[in-house]
């Protein structure tokens, strides 16, 4: 299909659109008229009559703009392809292009995900996504993945290269790498590096003079999977899609006002990191009881990101328009948290000299997160479940019963079963708060995340001080064999002063605390060192020292041997491996196999 047949198509269908609009709006219109004229019935009101010739000039003008948007959008659509020139004759974009703009009801996120299934197929591509950036931030939302265990970049943000992504957002340009793991710029990454990370076609969504998102399209089997007519493919349909989903105004809402409640949503579920699979059953409980106005309880021991949760349940929720207010109980005296809560009118006790509006009415309409539920004074806890079984409830020295829609979210480091036994706390509260029962594992329970958590805030506090840092590979070994008492919060401390305090531009076994290195000074015995001995006592004589250089000939040749069976093991019996491995030529190795079987004594 050339250029001027596709356009025309394209046209086509969107004239297809707009009648089906005009048709169903005048549909509607028509039902509106003939219920007008059955409640007008035989009344001479002349205000029915106006209301249905302002319904009448209202169906004229609906045609009227749909004969002007037919028009209108094929004149639109040619513009804003007179620069792709002879690429739309490649058959391949020609293809994806016909089935996305077919005549019918379609999403944002189902557009989305069939333009991003005909770029893989079109590209040969192993994986890839879509997403928008969050106006004002460098945070993105993932639209449409294919090939990602989780489409939620707090999950996924290290199974790609965030560093690739800014560089489409900071540059505003298209990316086609042949191996990133070779390339010069791109492969001391880290992200690069740890999953092995090689071709790399990527494009930017421009909305005006802006770049509103990116398409990333990767293939790891091979480099060089992409090639210059897969990037033209990828950016001639990305300006086309997207002039589509302006003009069907599909664009998310977030581009067309300032949202600080998206994001906060976006920062809450950010920072949930992990791959380990209760993280994941986490997320995926998040996302299922978000719009619930059940209570939540989350336990789990301190540091391990209780209010995170409660956060990211809010912000995905129905009522992330509303406040999130959180509250710590232990750090609150008894005697000013009910009021805290509650509030308080005025001259209800010494030192109330006006109105307080508590947290409970403060959060109407949206969350309320008791943090540490478990040190709530038993008498509180009464009033507590009171309003959690009627949502009503009076300000101290109030008499007017107020009604309010609060969602309880609770948190607690303690065991609350083993509280009700000694009657610390309440039996019926706890099980009106644990309708919905969220546990958090500890760190030392998914030992895999700690590397993905340690990258996370080694690049948030290099953000923060504008530094480059980065750290050795037996720093992560040791970080992820320490058992964390204080968890996610430990560890993100310690990589803070780690950073804050580091004079070089690496982090070093050295660097890190004593606990974490377990240093466990032991009184050494050399005596039994046959190296020792060698080197570091004087011989009686020189037939001692002869026989002292054999001894060390032969220890550094049992050494040698030792290096060369471990290399040719790990390189699966494969020589020229293995000699690469070691650092020299494939037939000096086979030169010192060769002595070794020589030299080996042979039975006979």
């Amino acid at each position: 299909m050339n250029k001027v047949g596709l356009i025309k198509n394209l046209a086509d269908n969107f004239a297809r659109l707009l009648e089906t609009e005009h048709r169903l709006g005048d549909l509607q219109i028509q039902e509106l008229l003939e219920s007008i004229k059955l409640i007008q019935g035989d009344t001479a009101d002349r205000r029915f009559q106006q209301i249905i010739n302002q319904l009448r000039a209202l169906q004229n003008r609906l045609k009227a703009l749909a004969e002007i948007g037919r028009d209108d959008y094929l004149k639109k659509l040619m513009q804003a392809s007179d620069d792709l020139s002879l690429g739309l004759a490649d058959r391949r974009i020609a293809k994806i292009l016909e089935t996305l703009f077919e005549p019918r009801a379609v999403s944002l996120n189902a557009f989305c995900a069939q333009l991003l299934d005909a770029l893989i197929d079109a590209t040969q591509a192993e994986r890839g996504f879509l997403l928008f950036y969050v106006p004002e931030s460098t945070e993105a939302d993932i639209i449409a993945a294919r090939n990602y265990s989780t489409m939620n970049l707090s999950v996924g943000e290290y199974h790609f290269s965030r560093t690739l992504l800014r560089e489409i957002f900071q540059c505003q340009s298209s990316l086609l790498i042949d191996d990133a793991s070779q390339d010069r710029h791109y492969s001391a990454e880290a992200s690069i590096i740890r999953f092995g990370i090689k071709s790399v076609v990527a494009a930017p969504l421009k909305h005006l003079t802006r770049t509103v998102g990116a398409i990333y399209l990767e293939n790891n089997s091979r480099p060089c999977a992409f090639d210059e007519q897969d990037l033209q493919v990828l950016e001639s349909v990305t300006r086309l899609a997207l002039f589509y989903l302006e003009q069907c105004r599909l664009l998310p809402e977030a581009f067309h006002r300032k949202s600080s409640v998206f994001l906060d949503a976006s920062k809450a579920s950010r920072e949930i990191i992990g791959a380990d699979p209760a993280m994941l059953t986490l997320l995926e409980i998040i996302e299922r009881i978000a719009d619930s106005r059940a209570s939540v309880l989350i336990e789990g021991e301190s540091g391990t990101g209780k209010e995170l949760v409660a956060r990211a349940l809010h912000y995905q929720s129905n009522r992330r328009e509303k406040a999130f207010i959180a509250i710590n109980c232990a750090a609150i005296p008894d005697e000013l948290l009910e009021s805290e809560l509650f509030g308080h009118e005025k001259g209800a006790f010494t030192g109330a000299t006006e109105r307080h509006i508590g947290h409970i009415e403060q959060s109407d309409g949206g969350t309320l997160f008791l943090d540490e539920v478990s040190e709530l004074a038993y008498p509180l806890q009464a009033k507590l479940l009171r309003f959690l079984q009627s949502q009503e409830f009076r300000r101290l020295g109030g008499k007017e019963i107020l009604n309010v829609d609060t969602r309880i979210i609770a948190a607690t480091s303690k065991d609350l079963k083993a509280m009700m036994a000694e009657r610390k706390f309440q039996e019926a509260l706890y099980y009106r708060l644990n309708v919905v029962p969220v546990k958090l594992p500890a760190l030392r329970e998914r030992r895999g995340d700690i590397p993905m958590l340690a990258d996370y805030f080694f690049d948030k506090f290099a953000t923060i001080y504008a530094r480059e840092i980065s750290a050795s590979r037996e720093v992560y070994e040791m970080l992820a064999a320490y058992d964390w008492p204080g968890n996610v919060r430990e560890l993100e401390n310690l990589i803070h002063r780690l950073v804050l305090l580091s004079k070089e531009p690496a982090i070093y076994p050295g660097d890190l605390p004593k606990e974490i290195l377990d240093v466990k000074p032991q009184r050494i015995n050399l005596e039994g060192d046959p190296l020792y001995q060698c080197l570091h006592t004087l011989p009686a004589t020189l037939e001692e020292l002869r026989r002292r250089r054999k001894e060390v000939q032969r220890l550094f040749a049992e050494q040698k041997h030792q290096l060369i069976d471990q290399a040719i093991a790990e390189a699966n019996g494969n020589l020229t491996e293995a000699a690469n491995r070691l650092g020299v030529n494939r037939v000096t190795l086979h030169k010192i196999l060769r002595n070794a079987q020589n030299d080996s004594p042979v039975k006979k």
